[in-house]
């Protein structure tokens, strides 16, 4: 914040306050408050991702999930939380969109609790100590610093039923009219994907008026694509086999799209074409044999940071409706070997079999139930994996709710293919440090 913010003393009033915060008030109201356990448990898994993988954490799904946990335990608990619960909630939210990238989600969460801080103080309410000693002070260092960044945020329409309080929400970004080369195309892919998973698992108040902008976006983002691709002189076959794996998850985009509204398809009753498509595009690039090089021969591959080959192969075997491409999918699942953040192939396959056979043997039987969504996944400490699921359709009660134990031996260990990947154009210094 220092070099950004040329109020000194508000630096250093933040910085203390900041450690009186972290240390006196999160860890305290963490053990009593489901909404701060959570948030706590997204930015730590977000800080593990970014260290330990050194990508990008559009793929952090351990993230998303708390987070959207997070957001929704304020939503449907704010009218009974005390006021230092809610700003603490802020904060956290902040930190987290502001490692996401997500500057103008960052500055919507600092807005709000300064203006319930401000709306507080004009009513004359009384306010905690802890307050105006830890945590304004932060906000107000936050605010200060967001003045040197150009952050957009949107106003929600205050007639849009979806979001009542016509509160600010997410500004979905531009879209170049062509891209400049992969590289670009797979960035702002990242940033398409990213804001489909939070409509697709949180779907948060804030997030419903975003569903037709992300439309738009990933619609945008094939138009840009093409534009770039006929600029091409040459079909190289290198860039051509990893514009696949870009195309693969784009369609693996439109798919989570389409359980939303209009479409509504959220059984994939009516996506096999899409499926068939996504998974020769996934095969057509696997056989090219770039999750198998051996270490040291990455520098040909032409991605810093890409989506990740699990993702899209463990959508297709657990969500898609045509035995046979989940079969497919399964295989080529089972037969990947690489490590991906927090999770790899082999946990990944684990996994999707067990959903695989579970879903097989409901329909053996006849049953009503379509197939099953995981809730989550934990592993023990002997090495086991626990999954709890609950059947679609079903009643809506708690005996939905199924836990089964994978027993079987499960590869927990990290393969030896690491993906930092190395650009052609990294230089021998950097070169250097990462083959030692």
């Amino acid at each position: 914040m220092d070099s950004f913010v040329d109020d000194k003393a508000l630096v250093q009033y933040s910085s203390n306050s900041a450690r009186n915060f972290w240390n006196r008030l999160v860890i305290q109201a963490s053990q009593t408050h489901a909404c701060v356990r959570h948030s706590v448990a997204a930015l730590s898994s977000l800080h593990e991702w970014i260290e330990l993988t050194k990508r990008t954490p559009w793929q952090n799904h351990t993230f998303t999930l708390y987070y959207t946990k997070a957001i929704t335990e304020i939503n449907q608990s704010q009218s009974v939380l005390p006021l230092e619960i809610i700003l603490i909630s802020c904060i956290l939210f902040a930190h987290c969109d502001f490692l996401m990238g997500a500057s103008a989600a960052g500055l919507t969460h600092l807005k709000s609790g300064h203006r319930i801080i401000s709306e507080n103080r004009r009513r004359q309410a009384s306010i905690a100590p802890e307050i105006a000693e830890f945590i304004e002070p932060i906000i107000r260092g936050f605010m200060a610093k967001s003045e040197n960044y150009a952050l957009r945020e949107e106003a929600g329409p205050k007639a849009d039923p979806a979001n009542p309080t016509g509160v600010a929400t997410y500004a979905v970004p531009d879209m170049p009219e062509v891209f400049e080369d992969l590289a670009q195309a797979n960035k702002h892919l990242q940033q398409a994907v990213y804001m489909v998973l939070l409509l697709e698992l949180g779907k948060p108040y804030h997030s419903a008026p975003m569903v037709p902008g992300v439309r738009k976006y990933v619609a945008d983002w094939a138009s840009a694509f093409g534009r770039w691709k006929a600029t091409l002189e040459l079909d190289e076959p290198l860039l051509t086999d990893w514009q696949l794996l870009l195309l693969a998850h784009h369609r693996m985009a439109l798919l989570i799209l389409k359980t939303l509204p209009p479409d509504n398809d959220s059984n994939y009753n009516r996506a096999a074409a899409d499926f068939r498509i996504m998974f020769a595009q996934l095969r057509t690039f696997l056989r090219s044999g770039y999750t198998t090089m051996e270490k040291g021969q990455d520098s040909n591959l032409v991605l810093k940071v890409h989506l990740g080959f699990i993702a899209p192969l463990y959508f297709i075997a657990t969500l898609c409706r045509v035995r046979d491409i989940r079969r497919n999918a399964l295989e080529a699942l089972r037969d990947l070997k690489v490590v991906e953040g927090h999770w790899n192939s082999c946990v990944a396959y684990a996994v999707a079999k067990t959903v695989v056979e579970v879903e097989e043997t409901y329909s053996e039987t006849l049953m009503r139930v379509q197939h099953i969504k995981l809730e989550s996944v934990d592993r023990e400490k002997d090495g086991t994996l626990e999954l709890r699921y609950h059947k679609v359709p079903g009643d809506g009660t708690h005996a939905d709710v199924v836990t089964r134990k994978i027993t079987e031996p499960c590869c927990h260990h990290e393969p030896t293919t690491q993906w930092y990947v190395l650009s052609s154009f990294m230089d021998s210094r950097r070169r250097s440090n990462l083959e030692s």
